[in-house]
C-alpha cells in the first residue's frame, strides 16, 4: 500500500441510479462490540483513530505509543468489564482520555496541559472525525479485499475511479479500469458496476458501524450514519427492514476515497 490514505468518501460516488435502484440492509450483522471475544484484538481495528488523538492531546507519536500499550494491557487483561455498553466510540475515547491524562500525570504535565485533556471527549469534532474517517476506510479496504476474491468484479477499481474522476464519461472510466485490471468492460458494464459498487461500499459501511453499537438495530445505525456524516455514502439507495424499504436521505459528505492500491 502507499502512502497515507486520503480518507472518506466524496460527494462525487453519487450515482445517477436511474429506475434500477439498489438497497443496503442496516442490520446484515448484528455482531456487537459488546459479544468480542478478545477486547484487546477487537479494539485493534481502532487504533489509528485513537492513537492520532492521542498525538493531539499529549503532543508527540512516543507518548500516544506509550499510552496505547497501556489501554491494550488493561484490556488484555481486564477486558471491557463493567463498560461493555453503549457505542464503541464513546467507550475509546473516554479510554483515550483517561490513558491521556495517566501519561500526562507521570509527566508532570496534568495541570499544564489540562485543555487539550478536556477537549477529549466522545462528541468533539476531532474525535467523531476521526472515527468517521476510520470506518469509511475499512469499509474501502473491505471493497478492495472483495475485488481480490472476485476479480472480475472490479467494485473497488470502478469506484475509486468513478470518485477521483467525477465527470468522466462512462468511456473514460472503462478505459482507466481496463487499464487497471487489464479486462475489457464496456462503458454499459461500468455503468452498472458503479451502481453495484456503491451499494456494496454503503453496505460494508453499515456493516462497520452495526458492530460499533451496543444493540444493533436500524434506527441506531441511522442515527450513527447522521450523526458522523457519511449520508452521502448511501445516497440514491434504499434501506431494507424485512419487506420493507426506504430511500436512504442526505447527509454532510465526506472527503475523497484512500488511493487504490495494487
Amino acid at each position: 500500500m502507499g502512502g497515507s490514505y486520503t480518507l472518506g468518501m466524496s460527494s462525487q460516488i453519487r450515482s445517477s441510479l436511474g429506475a434500477s435502484r439498489s438497497s443496503v440492509n442496516l442490520v446484515r450483522s448484528s455482531h456487537s462490540w459488546t459479544e468480542a471475544e478478545s477486547a484487546a484484538g477487537f479494539v485493534l481495528r481502532y487504533l489509528t483513530p485513537m492513537r492520532k488523538q492521542l498525538v493531539v492531546t499529549l503532543g508527540t507519536e512516543r507518548d500516544a505509543d506509550q499510552s496505547l500499550r497501556m489501554l491494550l494491557t488493561h484490556l488484555v487483561s481486564a477486558g471491557f468489564g463493567d463498560h461493555k455498553k453503549g457505542l464503541l466510540r464513546d467507550f475509546l475515547a473516554k479510554a483515550v482520555r483517561s490513558c491521556a491524562r495517566a501519561r500526562l500525570t507521570d509527566k508532570g504535565r496534568l495541570e499544564s496541559e489540562q485543555e487539550k485533556l478536556s477537549a477529549v471527549v466522545p462528541d468533539s469534532k476531532t474525535w467523531l472525525t476521526l472515527w468517521r474517517d476510520c470506518l469509511l476506510e475499512r469499509a474501502w479496504r473491505a471493497l478492495e479485499r472483495q475485488e481480490h476474491s472476485a476479480p472480475d468484479r472490479p467494485l473497488y477499481t470502478v469506484l475509486w475511479h468513478s470518485t477521483v474522476r467525477s465527470k468522466a464519461t462512462h468511456e473514460e472510466l472503462a478505459a482507466a479500469v481496463n487499464e487497471r485490471t487489464g479486462q475489457s468492460l464496456a462503458a454499459g458494464e461500468i455503468q452498472q458496476l458503479k451502481v453495484d459498487a456503491k451499494a456494496a461500499f454503503a453496505q460494508l459501511l453499515a456493516d462497520e458501524i452495526v458492530e460499533t453499537l451496543e444493540v444493533p438495530d436500524r434506527e441506531s445505525v441511522k442515527r450513527e450514519i447522521q450523526i458522523l456524516g457519511i449520508g452521502s455514502a448511501f445516497a440514491g439507495l434504499s434501506f431494507e427492514s424485512g419487506s420493507k424499504s426506504t430511500p436512504a436521505g442526505d447527509s454532510p459528505k465526506p472527503d475523497s476515497p484512500p488511493p487504490a492500491t495494487d
